[in-house]
Protein backbone atom coordinates (compact mmCIF):
# COMPACT_ATOMS: atom_id res chain seq x y z
CA UNK A 1 0.00 0.00 0.00
CA UNK A 2 1.81 3.54 -0.93
CA UNK A 3 0.27 6.52 -0.21
CA UNK A 4 1.90 9.47 -2.13
CA UNK A 5 -0.35 12.56 -1.40
CA UNK A 6 0.16 14.45 1.43
CA UNK A 7 -3.14 14.53 2.37
CA UNK A 8 -4.18 11.15 1.61
CA UNK A 9 -1.38 10.06 3.86
CA UNK A 10 -3.13 12.03 6.54
CA UNK A 11 -6.49 11.04 6.08
CA UNK A 12 -5.15 7.40 5.73
CA UNK A 13 -2.43 7.14 8.57
CA UNK A 14 -5.38 8.85 11.05
CA UNK A 15 -7.78 6.10 10.33
CA UNK A 16 -5.83 3.30 10.10
CA UNK A 17 -3.45 3.67 13.40
CA UNK A 18 -5.88 5.12 15.51
CA UNK A 19 -8.57 2.44 14.55
CA UNK A 20 -6.57 -0.69 14.48
CA UNK A 21 -3.78 -0.14 17.30
CA UNK A 22 -4.69 2.85 19.76
CA UNK A 23 -8.45 2.15 20.22
CA UNK A 24 -9.07 -1.46 19.89
CA UNK A 25 -12.72 -1.87 19.39
CA UNK A 26 -13.70 1.16 21.19
CA UNK A 27 -14.81 3.54 19.09
CA UNK A 28 -12.77 6.71 17.71
CA UNK A 29 -14.38 10.26 17.34
CA UNK A 30 -15.01 11.25 13.51
CA UNK A 31 -14.29 7.75 12.47
CA UNK A 32 -17.10 4.94 11.67
CA UNK A 33 -16.53 1.87 13.27
CA UNK A 34 -15.50 -0.51 10.33
CA UNK A 35 -17.47 -4.12 10.37
CA UNK A 36 -15.87 -7.12 10.04
CA UNK A 37 -12.44 -6.39 11.39
CA UNK A 38 -10.73 -7.72 14.49
CA UNK A 39 -8.89 -3.91 16.03
CA UNK A 40 -7.25 -6.12 19.37
CA UNK A 41 -3.75 -6.33 20.32
CA UNK A 42 -1.62 -6.12 22.96
CA UNK A 43 -1.90 -1.85 23.97
CA UNK A 44 1.95 -1.28 24.22
CA UNK A 45 2.44 -2.55 20.13
CA UNK A 46 -1.01 -0.81 19.23
CA UNK A 47 0.51 2.68 21.11
CA UNK A 48 4.31 1.81 19.21
CA UNK A 49 2.53 2.09 16.11
CA UNK A 50 0.22 4.74 16.70
CA UNK A 51 3.20 6.80 17.17
CA UNK A 52 5.03 5.77 14.22
CA UNK A 53 1.54 6.31 11.96
CA UNK A 54 1.43 10.15 13.50
CA UNK A 55 4.74 10.86 12.86
CA UNK A 56 4.92 9.95 9.48
CA UNK A 57 1.48 11.39 8.84
CA UNK A 58 2.47 14.86 10.21
CA UNK A 59 6.08 14.71 7.97
CA UNK A 60 3.71 13.80 4.91
CA UNK A 61 2.01 17.56 5.11
CA UNK A 62 5.73 19.52 6.10
CA UNK A 63 7.92 18.00 3.93
CA UNK A 64 8.63 21.20 2.18
CA UNK A 65 11.37 21.49 -1.17
CA UNK A 66 11.38 17.57 -1.40
CA UNK A 67 8.83 14.94 -2.67
CA UNK A 68 6.07 13.78 -1.00
CA UNK A 69 6.87 10.93 2.12
CA UNK A 70 5.93 7.41 0.82
CA UNK A 71 4.62 5.42 3.34
CA UNK A 72 4.33 1.72 3.21
CA UNK A 73 2.95 -0.84 4.89
CA UNK A 74 5.11 -4.17 4.90
CA UNK A 75 5.13 -7.83 6.51
CA UNK A 76 5.79 -10.88 6.48
CA UNK A 77 3.77 -14.31 7.52
CA UNK A 78 5.83 -17.70 8.14
CA UNK A 79 4.79 -20.96 9.65
CA UNK A 80 6.77 -24.38 10.22
CA UNK A 81 5.96 -27.95 11.33
CA UNK A 82 8.72 -29.79 12.65
CA UNK A 83 9.66 -33.15 13.18
CA UNK A 84 13.23 -34.30 14.75
CA UNK A 85 14.25 -37.28 16.05
CA UNK A 86 16.79 -36.62 18.84
CA UNK A 87 18.95 -37.94 21.83
CA UNK A 88 16.97 -36.88 25.53
CA UNK A 89 19.03 -36.25 28.90
CA UNK A 90 17.13 -39.31 30.48
CA UNK A 91 15.57 -39.15 32.94
CA UNK A 92 15.29 -35.43 33.31
CA UNK A 93 14.18 -34.86 29.60
CA UNK A 94 11.79 -36.47 27.16
CA UNK A 95 11.92 -34.05 23.92
CA UNK A 96 8.23 -34.44 21.90
CA UNK A 97 9.70 -35.56 17.90
CA UNK A 98 7.32 -32.43 16.72
CA UNK A 99 6.96 -29.12 17.40
CA UNK A 100 6.17 -25.80 15.14
CA UNK A 101 7.23 -22.35 14.78
CA UNK A 102 6.19 -19.22 13.55
CA UNK A 103 7.78 -15.36 12.43
CA UNK A 104 4.79 -12.76 12.12
CA UNK A 105 5.76 -9.28 11.70
CA UNK A 106 4.55 -6.23 10.41
CA UNK A 107 6.86 -3.33 9.22
CA UNK A 108 6.37 0.36 8.38
CA UNK A 109 8.26 2.43 6.19
CA UNK A 110 8.46 6.15 5.15
CA UNK A 111 10.63 7.60 2.37
CA UNK A 112 10.95 10.99 0.81
CA UNK A 113 14.18 12.45 -1.13
CA UNK A 114 14.88 16.07 -0.35
CA UNK A 115 15.41 18.77 -2.97
CA UNK A 116 19.38 18.33 -2.74
CA UNK A 117 18.84 15.29 -3.48
CA UNK A 118 19.66 14.03 -0.46
CA UNK A 119 16.65 10.56 0.36
CA UNK A 120 16.17 9.98 3.69
CA UNK A 121 14.40 6.49 4.66
CA UNK A 122 12.80 5.46 7.97
CA UNK A 123 12.02 1.62 8.83
CA UNK A 124 10.14 0.19 11.70
CA UNK A 125 9.37 -3.83 11.98
CA UNK A 126 7.41 -4.97 15.01
CA UNK A 127 6.77 -8.75 16.07
CA UNK A 128 2.68 -9.14 15.28
CA UNK A 129 2.82 -12.02 17.57
CA UNK A 130 3.41 -11.47 21.09
CA UNK A 131 5.68 -13.73 22.29
CA UNK A 132 8.82 -11.93 22.99
CA UNK A 133 9.49 -9.29 25.76
CA UNK A 134 10.09 -6.68 22.96
CA UNK A 135 7.67 -5.64 20.46
CA UNK A 136 10.33 -3.48 18.49
CA UNK A 137 12.54 -5.81 16.42
CA UNK A 138 14.24 -2.98 13.70
CA UNK A 139 13.85 0.70 14.16
CA UNK A 140 16.23 2.69 12.21
CA UNK A 141 16.61 5.96 9.94
CA UNK A 142 18.57 5.69 6.62
CA UNK A 143 20.25 9.03 5.06
CA UNK A 144 21.64 8.31 1.51
CA UNK A 145 23.58 10.73 -0.61
CA UNK A 146 26.41 10.00 -3.19
CA UNK A 147 28.72 9.36 -0.40
CA UNK A 148 26.76 6.72 1.03
CA UNK A 149 24.46 5.45 3.34
CA UNK A 150 24.54 6.73 7.35
CA UNK A 151 22.18 4.58 9.45
CA UNK A 152 21.25 4.75 12.79
CA UNK A 153 19.57 3.13 15.37
CA UNK A 154 18.64 -1.12 15.54
CA UNK A 155 20.33 -2.91 13.24
CA UNK A 156 23.18 -5.45 12.83
CA UNK A 157 25.53 -3.36 11.14
CA UNK A 158 27.89 -3.49 7.54
CA UNK A 159 29.22 -6.14 7.94
CA UNK A 160 25.94 -8.49 7.84
CA UNK A 161 24.59 -6.27 4.68
CA UNK A 162 27.97 -6.89 2.75
CA UNK A 163 28.16 -10.43 3.47
CA UNK A 164 24.09 -11.13 3.11
CA UNK A 165 24.00 -15.03 3.13
CA UNK A 166 26.78 -17.04 3.88
CA UNK A 167 25.22 -19.91 1.86
CA UNK A 168 22.59 -19.99 -0.54
CA UNK A 169 19.67 -21.55 0.67
CA UNK A 170 16.54 -22.97 -1.43
CA UNK A 171 13.57 -22.07 1.39
CA UNK A 172 15.49 -20.86 4.55
CA UNK A 173 17.36 -17.93 5.22
CA UNK A 174 20.14 -16.58 7.77
CA UNK A 175 17.79 -15.13 9.35
CA UNK A 176 15.47 -18.33 10.28
CA UNK A 177 17.47 -20.75 12.04
CA UNK A 178 14.67 -23.14 12.50
CA UNK A 179 16.77 -25.91 12.84
CA UNK A 180 18.78 -24.78 15.39
CA UNK A 181 15.50 -23.52 17.78
CA UNK A 182 14.31 -27.50 17.14
CA UNK A 183 17.23 -29.10 18.47
CA UNK A 184 18.23 -29.37 21.64
CA UNK A 185 21.20 -26.87 22.21
CA UNK A 186 24.03 -29.14 24.04
CA UNK A 187 27.22 -26.67 23.37
CA UNK A 188 27.53 -22.96 23.72
CA UNK A 189 28.27 -22.37 19.87
CA UNK A 190 26.45 -19.55 18.43
CA UNK A 191 24.53 -20.72 15.63
CA UNK A 192 21.91 -17.43 14.96
CA UNK A 193 24.00 -15.40 12.65
CA UNK A 194 27.10 -17.97 13.15
CA UNK A 195 29.30 -16.14 10.28
CA UNK A 196 28.69 -12.68 10.39
CA UNK A 197 29.16 -9.89 13.65
CA UNK A 198 25.06 -10.12 14.09
CA UNK A 199 26.26 -12.85 16.45
CA UNK A 200 27.54 -10.47 18.51
CA UNK A 201 25.45 -7.12 18.32
CA UNK A 202 21.93 -8.29 17.47
CA UNK A 203 19.81 -5.10 17.13
CA UNK A 204 21.65 -3.04 19.91
CA UNK A 205 21.42 0.39 19.23
CA UNK A 206 24.23 2.25 16.91
CA UNK A 207 25.39 3.57 13.81
CA UNK A 208 27.07 2.51 10.38
CA UNK A 209 28.48 4.27 7.29
CA UNK A 210 28.57 2.31 4.57
CA UNK A 211 30.70 3.99 1.16
CA UNK A 212 28.78 3.78 -2.49
CA UNK A 213 29.31 1.28 -4.32
CA UNK A 214 33.35 1.96 -6.53
CA UNK A 215 34.86 -0.21 -9.55
CA UNK A 216 33.01 -3.33 -7.59
CA UNK A 217 33.94 -2.61 -4.03
CA UNK A 218 32.30 -1.61 -0.70
CA UNK A 219 33.82 -0.17 2.26
CA UNK A 220 31.61 0.07 5.69
CA UNK A 221 32.00 0.37 9.54
CA UNK A 222 30.10 0.20 12.57
CA UNK A 223 29.90 1.58 16.46
CA UNK A 224 27.54 0.46 18.95
CA UNK A 225 28.31 1.66 22.70
CA UNK A 226 27.24 -1.90 24.23
CA UNK A 227 25.99 -5.44 23.21
CA UNK A 228 23.10 -5.36 24.89
CA UNK A 229 19.60 -3.26 24.31
CA UNK A 230 20.24 -1.05 27.35
CA UNK A 231 20.04 2.86 26.32
CA UNK A 232 21.93 5.35 27.32
CA UNK A 233 25.68 5.81 29.21
CA UNK A 234 26.49 2.92 30.91
CA UNK A 235 28.81 1.63 33.46
CA UNK A 236 32.15 0.60 32.29
CA UNK A 237 32.27 -1.43 34.96
CA UNK A 238 29.37 -3.46 34.22
CA UNK A 239 28.83 -3.88 30.24
CA UNK A 240 31.12 -4.78 27.85
CA UNK A 241 31.50 -1.36 25.83
CA UNK A 242 32.66 0.45 22.31
CA UNK A 243 31.89 -2.42 19.87
CA UNK A 244 32.92 -1.52 16.24
CA UNK A 245 33.40 -3.07 13.28
CA UNK A 246 35.54 -2.54 9.50
CA UNK A 247 33.88 -4.31 6.54
CA UNK A 248 34.54 -4.58 2.74
CA UNK A 249 33.39 -6.31 0.13
CA UNK A 250 34.22 -6.86 -3.81
CA UNK A 251 31.54 -7.78 -6.80
CA UNK A 252 32.91 -8.46 -10.02
CA UNK A 253 31.67 -10.01 -13.47
CA UNK A 254 33.30 -12.92 -15.54
CA UNK A 255 30.99 -14.19 -18.84
CA UNK A 256 27.49 -15.04 -17.85
CA UNK A 257 28.20 -14.94 -14.18
CA UNK A 258 29.21 -12.55 -11.56
CA UNK A 259 31.58 -13.49 -7.82
CA UNK A 260 31.64 -11.56 -4.62
CA UNK A 261 34.26 -11.48 -1.86
CA UNK A 262 33.71 -9.91 1.80
CA UNK A 263 35.23 -9.78 4.87
CA UNK A 264 35.82 -7.69 8.64
CA UNK A 265 37.08 -7.47 11.88
CA UNK A 266 35.17 -6.58 14.76
CA UNK A 267 35.92 -5.80 18.71
CA UNK A 268 34.62 -5.27 21.61
CA UNK A 269 36.16 -4.16 25.14
CA UNK A 270 35.37 -6.40 28.25
CA UNK A 271 33.79 -4.58 31.44
CA UNK A 272 36.76 -3.06 32.91
CA UNK A 273 37.92 -6.29 35.02
CA UNK A 274 36.00 -8.68 33.43
CA UNK A 275 36.96 -10.86 30.54
CA UNK A 276 33.69 -10.88 28.51
CA UNK A 277 35.10 -8.72 25.11
CA UNK A 278 35.33 -10.83 21.96
CA UNK A 279 37.82 -10.11 19.13
CA UNK A 280 36.59 -11.52 15.56
CA UNK A 281 37.26 -11.63 11.96
CA UNK A 282 35.54 -13.22 9.06
CA UNK A 283 35.63 -14.12 5.10
CA UNK A 284 32.98 -15.37 2.50
CA UNK A 285 32.71 -15.51 -1.20
CA UNK A 286 30.76 -16.92 -3.67
CA UNK A 287 30.19 -17.15 -7.38
CA UNK A 288 26.98 -17.27 -9.53
CA UNK A 289 26.42 -18.73 -12.84
CA UNK A 290 23.41 -18.95 -14.95
CA UNK A 291 20.88 -21.11 -12.23
CA UNK A 292 23.74 -22.40 -10.70
CA UNK A 293 24.93 -21.14 -7.46
CA UNK A 294 27.90 -21.44 -4.67
CA UNK A 295 29.27 -19.53 -1.74
CA UNK A 296 31.24 -20.58 1.64
CA UNK A 297 32.08 -18.72 4.63
CA UNK A 298 34.42 -18.79 7.62
CA UNK A 299 34.73 -17.32 10.97
CA UNK A 300 37.24 -16.98 13.98
CA UNK A 301 36.24 -15.68 17.52
CA UNK A 302 38.65 -15.03 20.08
CA UNK A 303 37.05 -14.25 23.15
CA UNK A 304 38.49 -12.49 26.36
CA UNK A 305 37.93 -15.41 28.28
CA UNK A 306 39.87 -17.92 25.97
CA UNK A 307 36.70 -19.68 24.56
CA UNK A 308 38.09 -19.79 20.78
CA UNK A 309 35.88 -20.47 18.62
CA UNK A 310 36.21 -21.44 14.53
CA UNK A 311 33.25 -22.33 12.33
CA UNK A 312 32.93 -22.44 8.44
CA UNK A 313 30.18 -23.25 6.24
CA UNK A 314 29.79 -24.43 2.23
CA UNK A 315 26.81 -25.01 0.65
CA UNK A 316 25.08 -24.76 -3.28
CA UNK A 317 21.67 -23.84 -5.21
CA UNK A 318 20.24 -24.67 -8.22
CA UNK A 319 17.49 -22.69 -9.12
CA UNK A 320 14.86 -23.58 -12.30
CA UNK A 321 11.53 -21.40 -12.96
CA UNK A 322 9.46 -21.64 -9.17
CA UNK A 323 11.66 -24.54 -8.39
CA UNK A 324 14.94 -24.58 -6.02
CA UNK A 325 17.23 -26.83 -4.71
CA UNK A 326 19.97 -26.33 -2.18
CA UNK A 327 22.61 -28.65 -0.13
CA UNK A 328 24.53 -27.37 2.74
CA UNK A 329 26.91 -27.78 5.45
CA UNK A 330 28.23 -26.43 8.48
CA UNK A 331 30.93 -27.15 11.16
CA UNK A 332 31.92 -25.07 14.53
CA UNK A 333 34.60 -25.97 17.09
CA UNK A 334 35.34 -24.23 20.19
CA UNK A 335 37.33 -25.07 23.27
CA UNK A 336 35.46 -24.08 26.24
CA UNK A 337 37.79 -25.18 28.92
CA UNK A 338 41.54 -23.84 28.20
CA UNK A 339 43.70 -27.12 28.04
CA UNK A 340 41.07 -29.36 28.02
CA UNK A 341 40.76 -32.57 27.04
CA UNK A 342 37.79 -31.96 24.46
CA UNK A 343 36.08 -29.81 21.99
CA UNK A 344 32.98 -28.40 21.84
CA UNK A 345 31.94 -29.30 18.11
CA UNK A 346 28.73 -29.29 15.89
CA UNK A 347 28.77 -30.23 12.32
CA UNK A 348 25.20 -30.12 10.49
CA UNK A 349 23.94 -31.17 6.64
CA UNK A 350 21.07 -29.41 5.17
CA UNK A 351 19.24 -29.98 2.18
CA UNK A 352 16.07 -28.12 0.80
CA UNK A 353 13.97 -27.64 -2.04
CA UNK A 354 10.92 -24.72 -2.56
CA UNK A 355 8.14 -23.76 -4.81
CA UNK A 356 6.82 -20.51 -5.46
CA UNK A 357 3.40 -20.43 -6.05
CA UNK A 358 3.18 -16.37 -6.36
CA UNK A 359 5.17 -13.27 -5.75
CA UNK A 360 6.10 -13.40 -2.16
CA UNK A 361 4.16 -17.04 -1.86
CA UNK A 362 6.52 -19.86 -1.50
CA UNK A 363 6.17 -23.26 0.08
CA UNK A 364 9.37 -25.73 1.12
CA UNK A 365 10.70 -28.95 2.44
CA UNK A 366 14.02 -29.30 4.11
CA UNK A 367 15.70 -32.69 5.64
CA UNK A 368 19.16 -31.90 8.15
CA UNK A 369 21.17 -34.21 10.33
CA UNK A 370 22.84 -32.48 12.86
CA UNK A 371 25.79 -34.00 15.28
CA UNK A 372 27.07 -31.95 18.73
CA UNK A 373 29.68 -33.04 21.12
CA UNK A 374 29.60 -31.40 24.66
CA UNK A 375 33.07 -30.34 26.44
CA UNK A 376 32.91 -33.61 28.17
CA UNK A 377 32.98 -35.98 25.04
CA UNK A 378 29.55 -37.02 25.26
CA UNK A 379 28.23 -36.81 21.43
CA UNK A 380 24.00 -36.09 20.78
CA UNK A 381 22.94 -36.88 17.01
CA UNK A 382 19.65 -35.87 15.85
CA UNK A 383 17.84 -35.51 12.34
CA UNK A 384 14.41 -34.81 11.37
CA UNK A 385 12.55 -32.19 8.72
CA UNK A 386 10.85 -29.18 8.43
CA UNK A 387 8.08 -28.16 5.84
CA UNK A 388 6.48 -24.60 5.84
CA UNK A 389 4.86 -21.73 3.99
CA UNK A 390 6.49 -18.08 3.70
CA UNK A 391 4.57 -15.18 2.35
CA UNK A 392 5.60 -11.61 2.43
CA UNK A 393 3.72 -8.99 1.57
Amino acid sequence: MELTSPKEAVQTASFFFCRLFLLGNGPCQGIPPRPGFNYGGPMRLRRLICICGVVASYGATTAHGADAIVVTLGGRIKEYFVVADQKSAAPTEDLNTAGMFNDVRVSLEGKTVLDNGISVRVYTRFNAVGRKARDVDEAYVDINSTLGRLRIGEKSGTNTSIIGDPVPEAFLTVDEEIIGDALKPRTGIALRDGFTFKRFTGNALGFSLQSPEVLGFRLGAAYHPTLSSAIGLLDKNRNPHNAFDLSAGYDGDFGGGNFRLAGGYFHVASRIGGNDGVSAWNLAAGLAYGGWEASAAYIKSSPANGQQERAWTVGGLYGIGPFKLSAGYRSAKRRLITGGAFLEHVDRTTLQAAYKLGPGISVGLAGFYADQKDALGLTWDSGGALTGVKIDF
